[in-house]
């Protein structure tokens, strides 16, 4: 999957070397634990009220991890509610069953709102394909040219992306998560550490900002791989809004 694979270098420029202290490797540890038990039992569907519960328990022992994580160190997360600079990357990363868990909410909760978030998700879409299309047009590529192994076509398209300053379409009015109690792992693993006006596109690049992923080590990730392809229903897709387009179009 891309999260294993996948560079992200337009949500991290400066990465600042942070402890991982004892009881954040304890935490970890039932992580993983946990994965591994929600795994074999193999829940017909992410939907289910087993599934459900576990994985909260599961975000909830990743919270803790992170917690343990930043009060080890010196460093102070400047994120705050409202704030979304963020939320105008193109989230790459998700699960497929955190897409579904998604859009299940978005019908239960926020069913009026429904047709603008597809229509806002359509648009992002399309802005992304015609993005990577000329990126891969002017590198040759529509024409069978090859690319430099260190420069991914589809990278350069999200940070162009980005430059474009969409948000997100799960944001409110108030550019709060309005599913941020399930919002992604991806989401949930990027933080700053510098004032918001450094995540901003005209300035992420530069060498002021100090984004971090907070995230698990490898073997951890792996086993969200695993969750991920056991409920795959986007044929590998990993975008959000690609995710969710497909599966609230459905």
């Amino acid at each position: 999957m891309s999260r294993v694979n996948q560079s992200r270098s337009s949500r991290q420029k400066s990465r600042p070397s942070l402890s991982v202290p004892k009881p954040a490797i304890r935490l970890q540890d039932a992580v993983i634990g946990r994965l591994r038990k929600l795994i074999k039992k193999g829940y017909s569907s992410s939907l289910s009220q087993g599934f459900g519960r576990e994985y909260a328990n599961i975000l909830k022992l990743f919270g803790d991890y992170q917690q343990e994580v930043l009060k080890a160190n010196s460093y102070t997360v400047t994120c705050k509610e409202g704030c979304g600079v963020c939320c105008c990357h193109w989230a790459e990363d998700v699960y497929s069953f955190e897409a579904r868990t998604i859009v299940d909410f978005l019908k239960k909760n926020h069913l009026p709102r429904l047709k603008t978030i597809v229509s806002r998700l359509q648009r992002d879409v399309a802005w992304l394909n015609k993005i990577h299309h000329a990126v891969r047009t002017a590198k040759g590529l529509e024409s069978g040219g090859a690319c430099s192994a260190d420069i991914d076509p589809y990278d350069i398209a999200l940070s162009s992306f980005y430059q474009l300053r969409r948000p997100c379409p799960l944001l409110g009015s108030d550019m709060a998560c309005t599913v941020y109690p399930i919002r992604p792992l991806t989401c949930r693993i990027y933080v700053s550490f510098s004032p918001a006006r450094f995540c901003l596109p005209q300035n992420i690049l530069g060498g002021k900002a100090m984004t971090y992923l907070l995230d698990l080590e490898k073997g951890a990730m792996e086993l969200f791989d695993t969750l991920h392809f056991m409920y795959d229903e986007c044929d590998g897709d990993t975008g959000l809004r690609s995710m969710l387009l497909k599966l609230l179009s459905r």
